[in-house]
């Protein structure tokens, strides 16, 4: 019996000790950055607030955010974090903006969203001048899926055609599905499908190159062309579970570099952080988090975006990221300074 208890003392100190270990292991390195503007809270009770995306005005005080509620609808916000409006379009998950489309006669800019009400892509205008959001006219745009999920856009320079990436969510499928408007309505046709391998939400494409980036959430972020012709030939970027993403992998964004390749953002979902890569080779150029400063910090990030011009009071532009818990009660968006993550990142030791 002495024996045996011995033998169980032993053991169970052991786990402790292994317990306690994993419980103080350190995180990933991260620099810290304080938000500097946050939204109001949306309205849908629990996980509500998905996904935000930037649009810029002609005078960039008066430009805009777009932020979903999974619950019910888009919200507009203004810079200071204000409601400019909300469209109760149904369950939005995800959506994108473009500058320039020509619906008819009339040039405007546009936002799409994920629609898991109508199994669908909702369709909105961006009044270029005066920065209201609207439906676009027509019905939604249906798509050959059980729950739309995650969304982006993609702008041909050669023509201007405009294109969507859609994923489906648990199955791992993709989309892309071409956009145009014609007789008075938005029109769509699916012109590529793949699979990615698993459940996949955040996506972005750098218009410039045709490139496409996919956060496959538990697995890996892909790259793939952009161009319906390409097929489903891929190379990875990063791990998750690795040195810089813990799962999920969510949120996707391109912060453009001067004279250089764009950076990629991804939202490190599992340990409330965000992973910077460079596009140019795949290096790991630093992690941040949201957090100090008198705004509460940002958590369990979905949705993210990045705005890379000035901004009144952000020389370089902003940072987006969805907030799973705002202190206050609710969701919302979190804005925080470019300039002061890139001089974060970069001072952070090596």
């Amino acid at each position: 019996m002495r024996a045996t208890l011995t033998t169980l003392s032993a053991l169970s100190l052991a786990m402790g000790l292994s317990a306690c270990a994993e419980e103080t292991l350190p995180p990933l390195p991260r620099v810290s950055v304080p938000a500097s503007v946050e939204t109001a809270a949306v309205a849908g009770a629990g996980d509500a607030a998905d996904d935000p995306a930037f649009w810029r005005a002609a005078d960039p005080a008066q430009s805009r955010i777009l932020g979903t509620d999974k619950k019910s609808g888009l919200y507009v916000y203004t810079l200071d974090g204000g409601t400019a409006q909300y469209l109760p379009a149904g369950r939005m998950n995800n959506v994108d903006v473009r500058y320039g489309f020509q619906a008819g006669d009339r040039t405007v800019d546009i936002a799409v969203a994920s629609d898991r009400t109508h199994i669908a892509m909702a369709v909105f205008f961006i009044d270029p001048a005066t920065g209201e959001v609207s439906p676009a006219p027509g019905e939604v745009l249906p798509l050959d899926f059980v729950d739309p999920y995650g969304l982006c856009l993609y702008q041909r320079p050669s023509d201007n055609a405009l294109f969507a990436f859609v994923t489906e969510d648990d199955t791992g499928r993709l989309t892309q599905e071409l956009l145009w408007f014609e007789d008075g309505a938005m029109r769509s046709e699916t012109v590529r499908t793949f699979e990615i391998g698993s459940i996949a939400e955040g996506c972005a494409v750098d218009d410039a190159t045709g490139t496409l980036y996919v956060a496959e959430e538990m697995t890996a972020v892909w790259v793939y062309d952009a161009d319906p012709q390409s097929g489903d030939a891929r190379i990875k970027l990063a791990d998750v579970n690795s040195d810089s993403l813990v799962e999920d992998a969510e949120g996707v964004a391109l912060w453009p570099q001067a004279d250089a390749a764009p950076w990629l953002v991804v939202s490190s979902q599992g340990d409330n952080a965000y992973a910077v890569f460079d596009t140019a080779d795949h290096s790991l150029v630093g992690r941040f988090e949201i957090n100090g400063g008198d705004i509460d910090r940002t958590s369990e990030t979905d949705g993210i975006d990045v705005h890379a011009r000035p901004l009144p009071g952000h020389p370089e532009g902003v940072f987006l990221a969805q907030d799973d818990e705002e202190d206050s009660g609710g969701q919302n968006f979190k804005l925080a300074d470019l300039a002061a993550i890139r001089a974060a990142l970069t001072q952070a030791p090596q």
